[in-house]
Parts: structure tokens; sequence; C-alpha cells
């Protein structure tokens, strides 16, 4: 069902009508920054090195189609941009009863285009990729293996864009491709990661923007502003959603035999809901953000599981605006319920270890902000705790050091929805 809703979705923006780029006529606030959306597939050829039973064996081949979301900024300099995997077409049996299954995941990415995207012109481009990557080795015999990989690449490509579409073709480069990994609960071995990915897409831009772009230049945006300050309807209630990546900077470690073929505790994907005010004339925001998420890492019938539930108590203010682009800083202090367990199978081994404690971390991001009368607007999150202590699955204090981010986060504003409709 979710991917029907991403293809419908993309479907639908194929007949949206798209101006001119815009940021090629003046560098103002509202030229700032275009959104795309759009479908690349990503080609992952046979290569790597991989153990089972004092084998070594190449990953199979790899074709998976790709969603993606992303904006070009600086007027057409920097794009930024996430991937999220459709589903993967992939031979997977490497030896008689064994199953490898890798998954390259969702990345961001940052490219830079020297020469400034222009329609009509094939440009080339530099960047970095952020990638997770899950690698699952199943035997009928001695049980599964699944670990989660974050890794850092290189991208480069040729972008050519015209009418309000984007054709990109990119290869994506794995310095360091070596990784630990466990064939059984016992035999440890250093895999290698296939090195390079390919990737070709075609997205369509959309503008939200320029619309208020008139009303600025024309001073009607800040005579609203004024007039909607001396009636205090500026400052609004806030409702935010958004898909967010957790991260342990830090996570138990475990040395007995039994344990310790177990993966590392890495990241996992959670919702982040948010409630909060905003104070308009201070640049202040102050709100509750809710997550609740399992991490859980197997090896071979062996189970370690963690669950966080966090309720943030945040306020944030606003450093600067340039041109729309608007970083904010501010204090976090989470409320923080956990709770490990491990389990043989289907049976739990020992008691659930539970902790609760005040955790304070730091909270910053950026807003991109087209107007300061905006019922609704993007927003991205980033989040770290570093004093995060729990106790582990063996009831031994372990720390559980938290990096959270948001890519994108859609915030509303109730109170200004109503007061500002008909009035703009």
């Amino acid at each position: 069902m979710r991917r029907k809703t991403l293809l419908i979705g993309f479907l639908a923006m194929l007949f949206t009508t798209v101006k001119a780029q815009v940021y090629v006529d003046n560098k103002s606030q509202h030229r700032f920054a275009q959104t795309y959306i759009g479908l690349n597939t990503q080609i992952v050829p046979s290569s790597g090195k991989l153990f089972w039973n004092d084998q070594s064996y190449k990953f199979p081949s790899q074709v998976a189609p790709r969603f993606t979301i992303g904006g070009l900024h600086f007027w057409g300099k920097w794009d930024f941009n996430i991937n999220f995997p459709l589903t993967y077409f992939s031979d997977r049996r490497i030896a008689p009863e064994t199953d490898v299954i890798l998954e390259t995941g969702g990345d961001l990415s940052a490219r830079y285009y020297p020469f400034r995207m222009l329609y009509g012109k094939l440009r080339p481009y530099a960047g970095i990729s952020i990638n997770e990557m899950i690698l699952d080795l199943e035997n009928e015999t001695a049980g599964e293996r699944a670990d989660l990989f974050i890794t850092s690449s290189l991208i480069g490509g040729f972008s050519y864009a015209f009418n309000g579409w984007q054709v990109n073709t990119e290869i994506m480069w794995m310095p360091n491709n070596q990784r630990d990994f466990y064939s059984s609960r016992t035999a440890g071995h250093t895999f290698e990661l296939p090195k390079a990915y390919f990737s070709l897409g075609l997205i369509k831009y959309f503008e939200g923007t320029l619309k208020n772009e008139r009303d600025k230049l024309s001073g009607k945006t800040e005579k609203l502003e004024k007039q909607f300050d001396e009636e205090g309807i500026l400052n609004s209630f806030s409702l935010a959603i958004a898909p967010s990546g957790s991260y342990f900077l830090a996570a138990p470690e475990y040395s007995n035999a039994a344990r310790v073929s177990l993966p590392r505790h890495k990241g996992t994907f959670n919702w982040d809901f948010g409630l909060g005010y905003l104070f308009h004339n201070a640049n202040i925001h102050v709100g509750l953000s809710y997550r609740d998420y399992t991490s859980g890492v197997e090896s071979y019938n062996r189970v370690d599981l963690i669950r966080r539930r966090s309720l943030a108590v945040e306020a944030f203010k606003y450093v600067w605006n340039f041109h729309g682009f608007a970083p904010y800083i501010g204090p976090s202090i989470g409320l923080e319920k956990w709770a490990s367990a491990q389990f043989e199978g289907d049976e739990q081994i020992g008691a659930t270890q539970r902790t609760n404690i005040v955790s304070p971390g730091i909270l910053f991001g950026w807003d991109i902000l087209a107007s300061p009368l905006e019922t609704w607007l993007l927003r991205t999150n980033l989040r770290y705790y570093p004093f995060q202590k729990v106790k582990d699955a063996e009831g031994n204090i372990a720390r559980v050091d938290q990096f959270e981010f948001n890519f994108i986060q859609l915030v509303i504003y109730p109170n200004r929805m109503i007061n500002f409709k008909g009035r703009r």
C-alpha cells in the first residue's frame, strides 16, 4: 500500500505545471529552492566478497527501483535529496540452503554543481552520500543473522534538465567497503561490500514559493505582517510529523560466547510527532516531541531488543534568516523510557530490563521560510543526546547515546490557517 501511494503521488505530479528555472532571473528568497520528486533505478553489479562454510562468494547482482524527494538549493548550485527503495530484484541463493540479502536501504545525498543547473545544459556534479545497508545471511539449519551498516560514499554524475524535468545518471563509490560479519555464532569474517553502485533517474520539479514574491515586492507582505502582529494572530500552535532516523552512537557490547556474534545496535526508522507553539516576534518555538521505536539485532536464533519511548520538552530560537533559509538551535530534555530483552528463538532469556531517565540534549536544524506569514512549512530537525545510559539485557549499565535526523518534517500552524483565511 505504501508503494502504491508513493507511485500515485509521483504520477499526479506529472501533470503539474512547472515554471521555468525561476532562480535564473534573480536571487530572491522565493527562488532559493525548488522541490522535486522522482523515480530512479539503482544497479549493483555482482562484486564484493562474503564467506560461508569457509567458502568465498561474490554478492549477487541487484536492481532496486527507488522513490526520490529533494530540492535544488542556493539558486541551482546544491541538491539535497533522499531515496527510498521500493523493492529489490536480485538472486539470493549463494550456496545450498543458504540465502544472502543485501538491501541498500535509504540514503541521504548532497550534490554540488560547479556550473549552475540550466535547462538544455549537461551539468556534472559531485558529492557525498550517507547510506543504510542491511546484510542478511540466512541458512535453513543454522538460522539467520542480519546487520545494519551506516556507510558513507562518494557520488558523481551528470544531470540534464528540460522544461521542469531532469535526468540524472550517477555512480556511487564506497572507499571503505570492509565490514565485520559472523557466518556462525563463533566464526567472524571481514566481508567486502560492493564498491560501485550505478543509478539512472528522472525527476520533476514543482514550485511552491514564487507566489509570495509579488506580495513581498509590493509591500503587501510587510503590511499584512504588521497588521496581523497588531491583532496578535501571528503566534500559533504547531502540529508536526516526520519520518526520522535514530542512530546509536554508543550501544551495549557482549563478550560471552552465546552473545559475541550479536550485531551492534546501530539505527532504526521511526516517526516523530510534534506539538508546539510559535512566538513570532521572539523567533522562538517551544513544544513537545514524541518518538517510539525498537531496535532489534539477530544472530542465528539469538535476538536482542532495545525499545525507546521518548517525550522531549524542547525550545529553539532562530539565529538567522538567509533568503528564507532559517537555522535554529536550542535545548531538548528527553523523558526517556527504555526496555531491553534477549530471546533464544521465541523464548525470552532472563527478565526485561527497564530504565527511566531524564536526558539533556541539543536540538538544531533549519526551516525553509518563503514568507513570514506561512501557514505550513518544511523543517529539518537534528537531535543529539550524549548522556543516555540504560540497563542492557544482562543487567549491566550501558551507553546508548542517540543522534536523530528528520530530513523533511511537515509543520502546520492551525491558528494561522484559521485567522489568515481569506485575508491574504
